[in-house]
Parts: C-alpha cells; structure tokens; sequence
C-alpha cells in the first residue's frame, strides 16, 4: 500500500460569511506529483496554505506523513512553498537566495555551499550564482525559487500557481523542468493550478475543486475520460453538454432522448426511465463524414470551419437546438454549408446524472 504524505480530513475555512474550502477530504501519496486544479475563487490555494500552515482550519484534520499538523507551526512542518511571484530578496545574490534557508538552520558553511551547488545544478542554474535577480530572466528567477525550496529537502513541496508569470513557450518548458526535477528529487509535489492542460500534463493524480469542495480525484485519464459532474467535464477538456431524458433502458444500454432526436448510451451503472441526464461529448470524439459515404447516428449542417494547422474545428447545427463542436485532425474536405453524418463510438458518451453539480 501507498505511504500517504499528506492527508486531510474533513478540512472546512470560512472567511467571514464565505465557505473557502467545505469538508475538503484527500490523501496524496509519498512521491507523487499530485494537482489541486478549479477556476480562481474554488478554494484551492487556501487549502495549499492550510499545509502550509499559513491558515487554521475551522474544522478537520491535517496529518502530514502520518503525524497530525493541525497545530503545528509552519516552520516545524517538513514542507516548503514555491510562490508565484518567486518572492526572492533583490539584495541578496543566487547563492545567498538560496542559502537563506540553511542559514536559518545554522548548518555548517562546508554543507551550506555543497547544497546549494547541488541545488543549483539540479535546476541547470550552475555559474550563475554571483548574479542577483534582477539580472535574470523570468525562467531562471523561477528556477531560483525552486531551488530555494528544494535545498532544505522537504518531504513536500508545494507550489502556487508557480508558472503563472511566464509567457507561454516558457511556460511548457518549465513543465517538462518541474516533472524531470520531481523524478530526480522523488518527494512530493503539491502543485495548484487553474489551468486543465498543465495538471493533466504533469500530474499523477489530480483533484477538481469548485465552490471550496472537491468534486472528483483520479488520474487525469480517469478524469478526462469518466467525468463524475457536468462542470468537472465542462471545465476539463471541452465537452458537447447534451440535455436529456432516458426513454428506454436495458441493462446498462439505454436510450435517450435529447430534443428531437435519440442517441444509444452505455453507463458505468444502470440508468433508470424517465431519468434527466446531461451526455458530454468531447469535440475530438466525433467523427465527421458525407451523408453518402455512411450512415451518421446524426446528420446536421456545418455552420463555422476554423482550420487551426494540426487540427479543423467544426459548428455543425444537427437541429434547431443542439449545435455541437467538433475537432478533426487536419482536414477532410468538408466546406461550410455541407451537410455530414456524425457518428462516435458508443464509450465516448458519457452519461452524468442531472443531480450532480
């Protein structure tokens, strides 16, 4: 079985009148670049700061590495914290940057300079030490901080929003750095962030958090693929939503009717008569093809094309409520103002009950 480094039970913190995070449950295993994502507001920095211990819980419990830290100081606690805007000290060089936490712990000059080289070498900043950081590029600032943080070698690092200042290639190369760097390290990363690509990119296992609350934990596979709510399939990826209600069921097959028109669904466990459901649909599921070539499950008219390079978004209006987006790689002769079939393969439909948020 997993060893779990951080686990919270049943963590609630108000600010005034506002839920910040509501009855918040997990547990992250040693080792494991895990992801708390949602959109800003959801909560998911407050709980960072709770393991941080830079905020109390009104209620729960937080255990980090088997031991209850509720109540312990910040510094007592075996984590460090990667902020977003680096907050490095101007006055102070690269080595001393990243030596102040040694310092603090009044380790030997000997060990503090052989740490901080390693440190520094870790995140490919070696000959840059002399420097102060308004010599240095946005890139290598954040390479700083983390280096900063991982020179203490805590059991946990966590990490806000750490590459929201940089600009978009950069952005994707410090991903690849964060995951190279947390495979060499082999502790645990706590990495918040709102955006979907990144925590499904860099993330073992990740948890969806809106309105304070945690709304699924899986892989990002199991996320992206098994959406448990309407708005963890709206937020992660892009999804089709399509309204409806069950009119026949068999088992776990059923048929449902959206509008006008009916669909088969395959469910995880039996849907029942009557029942409102919401199918997600992601866009790169559905195939497109001409009326003549095959038989579409639906048949609609393609209103907008935007051909993007590696791939042609599609608005094709299948009747007059439902218009559904679709993805294609590359292109396929389809032009505005065509009519086509749509077909997917039955697993793709995801049926989410209407209950959920």
């Amino acid at each position: 079985m997993d060893e779990v480094s951080v686990e919270l039970r049943g963590i609630s913190k108000r600010f005034g009148g506002i839920l910040a995070v509501d009855r918040v449950t997990l547990q992250i295993y040693r080792g494991e670049f895990f992801s708390l994502l949602g959109p800003s507001g959801c909560g998911k920095t407050t709980t960072l700061r709770i393991i941080a211990g830079f905020e109390h819980p009104d209620s729960g419990e937080l255990l980090i590495n088997g031991s209850p830290a509720t109540h312990t100081p910040p510094q007592e606690r075996d984590v460090n914290l990667v902020f977003q805007n680096y907050a490095l000290f101007p006055h102070l060089t690269v080595e001393q940057n990243v030596a102040f936490g040694l310092e603090m712990q009044k380790l030997p000059r000997a060990q503090i300079r052989e740490r901080v080289g390693r440190a520094l070498e870790l995140v490919r900043l070696s000959g840059l030490g002399s420097r102060f950081p308004h010599q240095l590029s946005g890139g290598q600032q954040q390479r700083v901080a983390l280096a900063r943080a991982i020179v203490t070698e805590p059991s946990v690092l966590l990490l806000d929003e750490p590459l929201g200042a940089l600009d978009l290639k950069l952005r994707q190369e410090m991903q690849l750095e964060l995951k190279r760097l947390q495979r060499e390290l082999k502790i645990t990363f706590l990495y918040v962030t709102h955006d979907q690509d990144e925590a499904l990119k860099m993330s073992d296992r990740l948890a969806v958090m809106h309105h304070g609350r945690v709304l699924q934990i899986g892989t990002p596979q199991e996320i992206y693929e098994r959406p448990a709510t309407r708005f963890v399939a709206d937020f992660i990826g892009e999804s089709n939503l399509l309204e409806g209600q069950v009119v026949h069921t068999a088992g776990r097959r059923a048929v449902v009717q959206i509008g006008p028109l009916t669909t088969n669904v395959l469910s995880d466990s039996p849907l029942q008569l009557h029942q409102r459901v919401t199918l997600a649909l992601r866009p790169e599921r559905i195939q497109l093809c001409f009326p003549n070539e095959g038989h579409g499950i639906w048949t609609g008219l393609v209103e907008e094309l935007l051909y993007a390079g590696k791939e042609t978004r599609y608005r094709v209006r299948v009747s007059p409520e439902i218009t559904l987006t679709v993805i294609s790689p590359g292109t396929n002769g389809i032009t505005v103002g065509e009519r086509v079939g749509l077909t997917w393969d039955l697993q793709s439909l995801r049926p989410i009950p209407e209950h959920s948020a």
